[in-house]
């Protein structure tokens, strides 16, 4: 992200703001947003972007994903993939992690691994059921046809997808089970 003074464009403003970019054009063609044009491209301040959108609620809201997967590495592609779309990310590297997450912030959906030490997948989906009301669960697993996933099934809705699966296809995912894009 660049310096806090020097000018953001487009997609910058967006990943500021966690809107979407197109809708930043569009405000900005608008006049709706504090904007100005420099050839072709519009750039933003930061500073006016951030008086802006205090009373304009774009930052409050974004939707937050909980990722719980005990390797670190998906936990990390996944939050630059989630992040890179607009979503507020949360991770946990074990159930117990996550329900303690859940407790204090629900998340707006949460992508599930189901084969982690300690506390299993299902058995996370089972609590989370049981402590939050109707929070999409994607099961993102390479076992999907495992007593794991028979076990997750009986805390059905859930979406499932095969490791491995491709960014963009996981970012449909969350964009189905939510209803459509990341809100912005």
């Amino acid at each position: 992200m660049p310096h806090e003074d020097t000018p953001l464009n487009a997609r910058e403003a967006a990943e500021f703001l966690g809107a979407h970019v197109e809708s930043i054009r569009r405000l900005a063609r608008k006049a709706e947003i504090p904007a100005y044009k420099i050839g072709k491209d519009w750039r933003f301040r930061k500073d006016a972007l951030r008086r802006w959108a205090e009373t304009h609620h774009l930052r409050a809201a974004k939707r937050t994903i909980l990722v719980v997967d005990d390797d670190a590495a998906v936990r990390s592609v996944l939050r630059r993939v989630l992040e890179h779309h607009g979503y507020a990310v949360t991770t946990a590297a074990s159930g117990a992690e996550a329900l303690d997450i859940a407790r204090r912030q629900p998340p707006d959906a949460v992508i599930l691994d189901l084969l982690m030490p300690g506390m299993d997948g299902p058995t996370t989906l089972e609590r989370l059921r049981g402590q939050t009301d109707g929070v999409p669960v994607i099961v993102l697993t390479g076992y999907p046809d495992s007593d794991l996933m028979a076990r997750a099934l009986r805390f059905s809705p859930v979406t499932v997808l095969a490791r491995p699966a491709q960014p963009d296809r996981i970012v449909e995912a969350v964009g189905s089970v939510l209803g459509g894009q990341p809100r912005g």
